[in-house]
């Protein structure tokens, strides 16, 4: 949306970032208020209704998250576009923000001004909260895969969709990260050892992240169209990852890279919802029967409780093994038409790529399991699903 016909009310108690953002919003095109207090800003959103707030959380006269908590519980403002400002990475506070109503939460480092441009520029303003989806942008996406159990192929879903979004998009502007704590099997289902890893990187400050470290530090595994972030390397090294330097990390990354894919296994933990509270899009992995159809849909009332949209949501029925389990048409009927894609069962042959370290794309083009892959890629690329999978045979 035009900039220029966007309200925006921000909160900053700090006068000097006040002067300094208030110049930067209203360069591009906002009409900016600035309230130096929470109390001043519930006053003035109440009587202006802004198309967008923007609030430091850390105010002196209101909790951060009891102000947006008030703002969405007035229908004056119950529907506005609300961005928390902080510079509290710790990812409780990013939780209970988000829970509150946030529907976006920005570290104050570096990069804080951009990101907020870039994620207002990707809003549809005023922002529906009543459930309802609005397509995911297609320029910069942070996509995050979440498994319903472990053992059902979540991590090669992510990583073979991945390297098709990086064969549509470019390589270098592909970043696949592993946060599938406490042990990922990114690195060994790429074959890549010395890379990177996201101990090491969440041990870096945000002005050593440059373009050129990451060029030079996160290697493209042989074959794969895309950059590796790895996973930890021991479950000691799992314990010993900065939580509170994921949000500000995904935030420099997506600096970066156009496109960020997410690997959290199944985890369902404070810090995995922060990525999830960030994502443009979540993918849920299940198999085809009844108990993961249940699970995916538990995991999702739970989300929607943590003020993540639903409508951000996509399935993925996969079958790691041949058995008879769900149809297609049963798994949509119970899940609805945010059923993105339906992967058949490849027998042996998904544990052969695997174990040649090799995307599925080139050792069996023409599968239909990489065809659904690939046509799962488009979709989360053009933010569209497709509506034809009831009528396709049982895979």
């Amino acid at each position: 949306m035009d900039p220029s016909r966007s309200t925006l009310l921000l909160i900053e108690p700090d006068s000097k970032t006040g002067i300094f953002m208030h110049h930067m919003l209203t360069r591009v095109g906002y009409d900016v208020q600035v309230a130096p207090s929470g109390k001043e800003g519930l006053i003035i959103a109440w009587r202006d209704s802004p198309d967008i707030i923007v609030t430091e959380m850390d105010l002196a006269d209101i909790a951060g998250d009891e102000l947006v908590r008030k703002l969405r519980h007035d229908q004056r403002t119950q529907r506005t576009t609300i961005v928390g400002l902080t510079h509290l990475s710790n990812p409780q506070v990013s939780v209970a923000g988000m829970q509150a109503g946030l529907d976006q939460f920005i570290v104050k480092q570096v990069d804080a001004v951009d990101m907020l441009l870039r994620f207002l520029e990707r809003q549809q303003i005023p922002q529906d909260h009543s459930g309802d989806s609005s397509s995911p942008p297609t320029g910069n996406q942070l996509i995050a895969f979440l498994g319903v159990k472990g053992g059902i192929g979540t991590s090669s879903i992510c990583l073979n969709t991945a390297h098709h979004i990086g064969l549509l998009t470019g390589t270098t502007h592909t970043l696949v990260c592993d946060l599938a704590l406490p042990l990922g099997s990114l690195r060994w289902i790429t074959g890549v050892q010395d890379t990177l890893d996201l101990l090491e990187l969440t041990e870096l400050p945000a002005s050593e992240l440059t373009q050129a470290y990451l060029n030079e530090r996160l290697l493209q595994p042989q074959a794969w169209s895309l950059r590796l972030l790895a996973g930890v390397k021991s479950p000691r090294d799992a314990e010993a990852v900065l939580a509170d330097r994921i949000a500000p990390l995904l935030q420099s990354l997506r600096s970066h890279f156009s496109h960020i894919i997410v690997d959290l296994g199944r985890n369902l933990s404070p810090l995995a919802r922060v990525v999830m509270a960030q994502a443009d899009r979540l993918v849920v992995v299940l198999q085809a029967d009844n108990e993961c159809v249940s699970n995916a849909l538990a995991i999702r009332d739970f989300l929607r409780e943590n003020r993540i949209d639903p409508g951000r949501i996509w399935f993925v029925s996969n079958r790691p093994l041949p058995s008879d389990g769900m149809t297609t048409d049963a798994v949509i009927g119970r899940l609805g038409d945010a059923v993105a894609a339906a992967v058949p069962n490849m027998l042996d042959q998904f544990t052969l790529v695997n174990t040649l370290h090799a995307p599925i794309h080139l050792r069996f083009p023409e599968h239909r399991v990489n065809l659904a892959l690939q046509r799962l890629a488009n979709q989360l690329l053009s933010g569209e699903l497709e509506t034809h999978l009831a009528s396709e045979p049982l895979p």
